[in-house]
C-alpha cells in the first residue's frame, strides 16, 4: 500500500504544486517511510521557504536530518518545533525523544 499512498501524495502535490502543506505531506511520508529522504528534505526546504516558522514543517525537516544521521542538527530543529507548537503533538514529541537519545548516545 505504500506505493499507492506515495502516488496519491504526489498526485495531490501535482494539483497544487505551490502548496506547502502538500509539500510537507509528501516529504514527511517519503522521509518517515525511508523511501527518498533526500527528496523529502528538498521538498520541505521549499515548504519552509514559503512558511519558515511552521512547526510541522520544522519537525519534518528535523526528522529527515535525523534519518540521515545528523542528530545534532535534527535535535535543534525538533526542539524549535516543540517550542513553537500551539498544541501538544505526540508525533513531534516522539521525534524529539528519538533525537535526544541519539545525541546522548553520541557524547
Amino acid at each position: 500500500m505504500l506505493d499507492k499512498a506515495e502516488k496519491y501524495y504526489r498526485q495531490a502535490l501535482s494539483l497544487e504544486p505551490e502548496n506547502p502543506l502538500r509539500m510537507n505531506n509528501l516529504a514527511l511520508f517519503i522521509i518517515d517511510k525511508e523511501r527518498n529522504i533526500t527528496e523529502g528534505l528538498e521538498l520541505i526546504e521549499k515548504a519552509l521557504t514559503l512558511s519558515p516558522d511552521n512547526y510541522q514543517y520544522l519537525d519534518t525537516k528535523g526528522w529527515g536530518l535525523y534519518k540521515q544521521g545528523k542528530f545534532k542538527e535534527a535535535l535543534e530543529l525538533l526542539e524549535k518545533s516543540w517550542e513553537i507548537k500551539p498544541v501538544y503533538d505526540h508525533g513531534i514529541y516522539l521525534h524529539l525523544e528519538e533525537a535526544r537519545k541519539a545525541v546522548a548516545g553520541k557524547k
